[in-house]
């Protein structure tokens, strides 16, 4: 097999996966599903914290420690989601870096502008 084989083949299994987790978020695949997560608190050097908007307009937090398809919580509101982060995870606050947020912005306030994704 041909390196670009081998590239192609575990691309497939990798984004097999995320895929399956997409329609556990409710999307078709992990395009759609990526387009309405965003990055919130890193956990160490390779893992975070996530919020994704549902179609429904609920939001699951999740992390990506592991393989997905990964365990979610489901809240109805995008302030609800990040407080459950922020107050019950007592994740050091270094690592807090919601996507979607100018610097200083209140992020309890309004849910993440898709524009200022990283």
């Amino acid at each position: 097999m041909k390196m670009e084989q081998v590239k192609k083949f575990l691309r497939s299994l990798i984004y097999k996966n995320y895929d399956e987790f997409a329609k556990v978020l409710g999307y078709k695949d992990w395009k759609v599903a990526e387009e309405n997560t965003f990055y919130v608190w890193r956990l160490g050097e390779d893992a975070g914290w996530y919020a994704t908007e549902l179609p429904n307009k609920k939001w699951a937090v999740w992390n990506d420690e592991g393989q997905p398809p990964y365990s979610i919580k489901v809240f109805l509101t995008w302030s609800e989601s990040i407080e459950q982060l922020f107050e019950e995870k007592g994740l050091p606050e270094d690592y807090w870096l919601p996507e979607g947020f100018d610097e200083n912005e209140n992020i309890f306030m309004k849910e993440p502008d898709r524009d200022k994704k990283m």
